[in-house]
């Protein structure tokens, strides 16, 4: 029996630091479920699982097109975190179920 690979995202939005240096990679994998890694596509243009391929882990920061295909390939959960302080964090939203 395969398990199912759930995929915890987070993403920094409003004044969070993350945002504001780097707004093109303000997604990063929080937690994964029965995956150490996946693979994502390099650049964006590409129809999934075609041209170059990075494999990605909790802790990786990714673009908003590659946070789009791991929600379309795997179950996946999205937290706003609007600031550094952690009581601030967003409800938690299913994605992809």
């Amino acid at each position: 029996m395969e398990k199912i690979i759930k995929v915890h995202l987070t993403r920094y939005t409003g004044n969070h630091p993350v945002a504001s240096v780097s707004p093109d990679r303000v997604f990063e994998i929080a937690e994964m479920e029965n995956a150490v890694v996946v693979d994502v596509n390099k650049q964006a243009k590409q129809p999934y699982g075609e041209g170059p391929q990075i494999s990605v882990s909790v802790g990786d920061r990714l673009s908003r097109e590659q946070a789009i295909q791991i929600a379309d390939t795997y179950e996946t959960t999205l937290i706003a975190i609007t600031s550094t302080d952690t009581s601030t964090t967003e409800q938690s939203s299913l994605l992809k179920g």
